[in-house]
């Protein structure tokens, strides 16, 4: 990762950031390492006393400890930027959970958004997965970075195997894309793919248009 001063952007002082962004509204993705890994959506809402609020848009499966270790994804002027924080509070105003992280020490810039994963959330989003036998399987789209993608089954699953290499069809917002993947992670219901392609920098690679569809798709939603 990057210092944010080696990609033009604010300086190294991560107040500046997270103010500009609480006073922007900006849609983030936080992770709570307690949860597992997946990301859950948020918004910045505001920064007091050498803290950093979110409103979560996805409640997480269990209320976070004080203490967490906290991951947090953003666009920052069109930049993938992330930093990692302690949870400070965590409590349901109105309906929705609003936490505070305490002020990140460093805020970095993500050249190939590796860890910028994106909520699938209830939108138009459909993965078909083409197993080496030709069967296909439906399945949703639990997020995606341009390294790889999880994949949840709602009913039969197929039988996979870690580097079994598979076909994937994919359709997120106005995105319709086929895709390679390899098999990493796989348990009863869900199984991650990893991009092979991921390595490419060219602008028409479909990983990169599918990434930025979801991505459009995404912010756009949170902010109506």
């Amino acid at each position: 990762m990057e210092p944010l001063s080696d990609q033009g952007l604010p300086g190294t002082d991560p107040e500046r950031v997270v103010v500009e962004c609480c006073a922007a509204g900006t849609p983030a993705v936080v992770t709570f390492r307690e949860s597992g890994g997946n990301g859950l959506r948020a918004v910045f809402t505001a920064f007091r006393n050498e803290r950093v609020e979110f409103e979560m848009t996805d409640d997480p499966p269990r209320e976070p400890a004080d203490g967490t270790v906290c991951h947090v994804s953003f666009l920052h002027r069109g930049r993938p930027v992330t930093f990692t924080a302690p949870l400070r509070s965590a409590e349901v105003d109105r309906g929705r959970m609003r936490v505070q992280v305490g002020l990140p020490g460093q805020i970095s810039s993500e050249g190939l958004r590796s860890a910028f994963r994106l909520p699938g959330g209830s939108g138009p989003n459909d993965v078909d997965l083409v197993a080496d036998d030709g069967i296909t399987w439906p399945a949703e789209l639990v997020n995606l970075s341009l390294t790889g993608m999880l994949l949840r089954f709602a009913g039969d699953a197929p039988t996979l195997m870690p580097d079994q290499v598979v076909e994937l069809s994919v359709k997120v917002a106005e995105e319709h894309v086929r895709l390679a993947g390899v098999v990493r992670r796989v348990t009863p219901d869900e199984v991650g793919i990893f991009f092979p392609d991921a390595v490419s920098d060219s602008p028409e690679n479909p990983i990169r248009c599918v990434v930025a569809a979801l991505e459009r798709d995404w912010h756009s939603r949170l902010r109506r």
